[in-house]
């Protein structure tokens, strides 16, 4: 009977007087401010050379890290630098009405060549490039308004236009999708457009991401959550993961090796979800992102994050196995601990907590 009772006792002690700790174990989580790689705040695009150092698309130009230094190559036409790609030994970029080639010279440094300058191209009053992709042979550079097909073989251009504006383009199985505003999502096959779906949310929803989901096409929308090509019909991924995704703006985001994606938002940083249609982690600047405005995502060699912010670059590392607890301003500072089978006991100047 006395034992029973000291176990109810310590029971209840727990409960009531020992604080549960709440957070979130989070991967590691480095940040690069724009004091530390000497450019500007806002970095549009990334890539990895096949030197494995990474490049970012930079307000001032092209930034290059190797892991230990920065190096910043100035915007050729001294404009803002909108998107970077890695292709075999070039780094091809796009900025202000100018896109074009990088590649090292015997001493390793970049030296530039204006694809614009070199063709005699007209492009439009104010244009700029926003994303670059490879496609067979061919370098495909896209604005808001066009699609320049540069085939490097032939050293020739082949343009698509569009009056109604492109948000992006995407790579999936070897074929490009964009969407056109009002008009749907279209595909480029065989040098020609071909419409792929004019339903009304495709038209009116601003497409952020096409992928491929267990064979099936689907698609990420600005404000409204996930979406696929089911039976020749448009059905939500999943309804309950995209009534949560209501409540932010999705500026970019990518689909990771694994299958799992990674959202950045306008104002509340990158949300990591399961391919199993879960949100397993929502990292913002609380959590040590250097910015919740999140420009540009990629995913480097063994698994790294790298996050273009509004303000500076993070590097989430969601291959290691260690995770960070990510307080939330109630634990104070730790000077006991104790782990005792699957409970962790923290002794803190703020109290004792148990996790």
């Amino acid at each position: 009977m006395f034992m029973n009772f000291k176990f109810v006792f310590l029971f209840f002690f727990l409960q009531t007087f020992i604080p549960i700790l709440f957070g979130q174990e989070l991967p590691p989580v480095e940040t690069f401010m724009p004091e530390i790689y000497e450019a500007e705040d806002q970095n549009w695009g990334i890539t990895q050379a096949e030197d494995e150092s990474i490049y970012f698309a930079n307000n001032k130009g092209l930034l290059t890290y190797n892991g230990a230094r920065w190096k910043l190559y100035d915007s050729p036409n001294s404009t803002i630098m909108r998107s970077v790609k890695s292709i075999d030994s070039m780094i091809f970029s796009g900025s202000h009405m100018d896109f074009g080639y990088w590649v090292k010279d015997i001493k390793g440094n970049l030296s530039y060549t204006s694809i614009v300058e070199k063709k005699d191209l007209e492009v439009l009053e104010d244009e700029e490039f926003w994303n670059i992709l490879k496609l067979e042979r061919s370098i495909l550079f896209q604005s808001l308004k066009r699609i320049y097909i540069y085939d490097k073989d032939k050293d020739s251009i082949s343009i698509i236009e569009s009056n109604n504006g492109i948000n992006k383009i995407y790579k999936v199985d070897n074929r490009i999708y964009f969407q056109k505003n009002n008009q749907g999502i279209f595909s480029f096959e065989s040098g020609k457009e071909r419409l792929v779906s004019d339903h009304p949310l495709l038209r009116e929803s601003k497409v952020i991401s096409i992928f491929k989901h267990h064979n099936q096409l689907g698609f990420l929308t600005e404000e409204n959550g996930f979406f696929q090509i089911y039976n020749k019909k448009i059905v939500p991924w999943n309804k309950v993961l995209n009534q949560k995704l209501r409540q932010y703006v999705v500026y970019n985001s990518i689909q990771l090796k694994n299958g799992n994606f990674i959202l950045g938002t306008v104002s509340n940083g990158i949300i990591y979800i399961s391919s199993g249609f879960q949100v397993m982690h929502k990292i913002d600047q609380s959590r040590g992102l250097g910015n919740n405005t999140v420009l540009s995502l990629f995913e480097d060699k063994v698994g790294n994050v790298w996050l273009g912010l509004d303000r500076g670059i993070s590097n989430v590392n969601f291959s290691t196995q260690l995770r960070v607890y990510s307080d939330v301003g109630l634990l104070g500072t730790v000077y006991a601990s104790l782990l005792d089978r699957d409970i962790l006991y923290l002794g803190t100047n703020q109290g004792l907590f148990y996790k």
